[in-house]
């Protein structure tokens, strides 16, 4: 007998079912088994966004403590109580992010390293939030109209996540599985959820130390990690990420000979998930795109991720347009797939907003300071590579560095350090992506936007530092512009 893959276990419950489309019609149309459906779950009527409820996420810190029970129990019950082989159960659900990335492929379109990073995760959020609505409503007899997603405002909290109340409290984060104040190992605690629902035994942070600290690390580069995820991570950072052109914020558009991560995809997102995960070796859930969505911190961490995209006021793409024809297919609340386009995404979830979680963020006008490219053709291996700036360019703060690269076929996660005489000023951070094989063409253009910060007042150069190992590139050509 042959052994199922994966990919083919998990497709036997997702994608074994008729299409609910907006727009257009699947090109299946195979009828779903009650083996992989609850019955109590079953949705009412076809999905109609015009008929959603409102939904405001907050801010995981400001969760009240009934809040924070049912998002245990919605999560909970996904993990614990969903049969394995319905595509609701959570591990399923989460593997459908790994297709998507690591694995992408025709039938799993790529949603990283372009336009379609924001798109693709505010879908998977609104789905998600759909089911774990549902969810409280069948299972629990909870109105799960007043259901809606936390998000991680690490812009304010380099933590791992907790609430104003448990803080108080001194109570530790309920990402970390347990209530210290019931929990003895001997005695049942009173809780009444699933408080393991939020855990997950392969983060970097631990309960001693939750907290983004360089003095904790132990090694140079991982406090030059973590200073560079809280600057990433930071309300400036953020301000200047905000001021920028779409394809430089957002990501550019997908071409058969490009592709290119934005600034929130590259750094807050990237570092982000590596913090939770870990900065040393592959074991980590979070560290690794083929494992991120496991964790339930993933969705918080993407909820702030789409949060700040919501703040965003500079032009974008018209989703009517080429942007807008890219089709996913998601997870309606009985299981069934729901078939949208980025152009049904950006459009049709406007039932959902944010509440401020007490920060602003002060956006400036863009420069319209013409840009300067300079071609190049080297490539970088294990020694560092020096190319010149503009001297106008140093001192007169921030500026954008756009670096054009041949094909990268490096699968693994590895670390680009970018320096200004000893200075760290930026970094190209990639995780792991096996459909990066795929990216063998002579012609394949990937293209890194990095803003690069406190520059000293004087220099003429800038240097690349790869991995020593393991790590070959070609540099096409870069590109100044100040911000």
């Amino acid at each position: 007998m042959k052994k199922k893959s994966r990919r083919t276990f998990l497709k036997s419950g997702i994608v074994a079912a008729g299409a609910l489309t907006l727009g257009r019609e699947a090109s299946a149309q195979i009828t779903p088994t009650n083996a992989h459906i609850h019955a109590s779950m079953r949705s009412a009527e076809p999905f109609d966004p015009a008929k959603e409820p409102e939904r405001v996420r907050k801010s995981f810190y400001d969760l009240t403590d009934d809040e924070l029970r049912n998002l245990c129990r919605a999560i909970g019950y996904m993990r614990s109580n969903t049969p394995l082989e319905s595509p609701l159960n959570w591990e399923n659900y989460a593997r459908d992010h790994a297709f998507h990335c690591t694995e992408a492929s025709a039938e799993y379109p790529a949603v990283h390293w372009s336009w379609n990073f924001l798109p693709w995760h505010r879908g998977d959020l609104y789905f998600l939030e759909r089911i774990l609505a549902n969810i409280l409503t069948t299972q629990f007899d909870i109105d799960g109209s007043k259901f809606a997603l936390p998000y991680w405002d690490w812009s304010v909290h380099q933590e791992i996540p907790n609430t104003r109340l448990r803080k108080q409290k001194r109570l530790a984060s309920p990402l970390f599985g347990y209530d210290l104040s019931q929990e003895n190992m001997v005695n049942p605690d009173t809780l009444g959820f699933d408080n393991t629902a939020l855990y997950d035994g392969s983060r970097g942070p631990t309960i001693q130390n939750p907290k983004m600290n360089p003095a904790k690390e132990r090694t140079r580069d991982s406090r030059e990690h973590v200073r560079q995820t809280m600057y990433y991570m930071s309300p400036g950072y953020v301000s200047l990420m905000l001021a920028a052109p779409f394809e430089v914020f957002g990501g550019k558009p997908v071409t058969d000979r490009q592709t290119g991560q934005g600034l929130l995809e590259q750094g807050p997102h990237n570092n982000g998930h590596d913090w939770v995960g870990t900065r040393i070796g592959k074991n980590r859930t979070m560290g690794t795109l083929r494992s991120a969505a496991s964790d339930p911190i993933f969705y918080l961490h993407h909820a702030n991720i789409d949060r700040i995209w919501s703040l965003y006021t500079q032009p974008q793409p018209d989703p009517a347009g080429p942007w807008g024809v890219q089709q996913y297919t998601f997870l309606d609340t009985d299981g069934s797939p729901i078939v949208q386009s980025v152009q049904n995404i950006v459009e049709n979830t406007a039932n959902v907003s944010y509440a401020s979680s007490g920060k602003a963020f002060s956006v400036r006008k863009p420069s319209k300071v013409a840009a300067t490219t300079t071609a190049i053709a080297r490539t970088m291996k294990s020694d560092p590579i020096t190319i010149p700036v503009p001297r106008a360019l140093f001192g007169q703060g921030e500026m954008l560095l756009d670096i054009r690269t041949g094909p990268i076929t490096h699968v693994g996660k590895y670390t680009v350090r970018i320096y200004a005489g000893k200075q760290l000023v930026g970094q190209l951070q990639m995780l792991d992506g096996e459909n990066r094989l795929q990216h063998k063409s002579p012609f394949m253009t990937h293209t890194f936007s990095l803003l690069l910060t406190k520059l000293p007042p004087r220099g003429s150069s800038l240097t690349l530092v790869p991995p020593k190992k393991g790590f070959k590139i070609l540099l096409k050509s870069f590109r100044y512009r100040p911000l």
